[in-house]
């Protein structure tokens, strides 16, 4: 395979990956988009949650998540406040409507995940996955 077809075949997976939660979840009506939707699903499963821990998950700049942060605050997803452990940084939680947003991004992502792994064998997903991890582990040192 050339390199081309290969990185056509990322580009094909991910975009479809993309449309199909983003039709799934309504994105477009809620305003919703892929970093919120990291960023959401990120905090509903940390226990406790700063945006230093979500720049460095995320591996993107502070004023990105910043950013990021106020817009969601304002949308009624999250909530900060004071962290006792350390008083420079605020902790990050859900709100109701924030939770049931993870929720619903949770469950997409699992319809989601099914319908894409549709015909494909146990061996076919576990080769898959291997590969995918390694490509993804050269790409990271490549990017140091």
């Amino acid at each position: 395979m050339d390199k081309r077809s290969m990185s056509e075949i990322v580009f094909r997976i991910v975009q479809s990956y993309r449309l199909a939660m983003r039709s799934s979840l309504n994105a477009g009506e809620i305003g919703l988009n892929a970093m919120h939707v990291r960023c959401l699903s990120l905090i509903d499963k940390s226990d406790v949650c700063t945006a230093n821990d979500i720049v460095t998950a995320l591996a993107r700049d502070k004023a990105q998540i910043a950013r990021l942060i106020k817009e969601m605050i304002e949308r009624n997803w999250l909530t900060k406040v004071a962290n006792p452990e350390d008083k420079r940084s605020q902790l990050l939680s859900l709100t109701e409507e924030g939770r049931a947003l993870a929720k619903s991004i949770a469950e997409t992502q699992i319809k989601v995940m099914k319908k894409m792994q549709e015909n494909l064998t146990a061996a076919q997903l576990n080769e898959f996955s291997k590969t995918a991890d390694l490509m993804a582990a050269n790409l990271e040192k490549f990017n140091r």
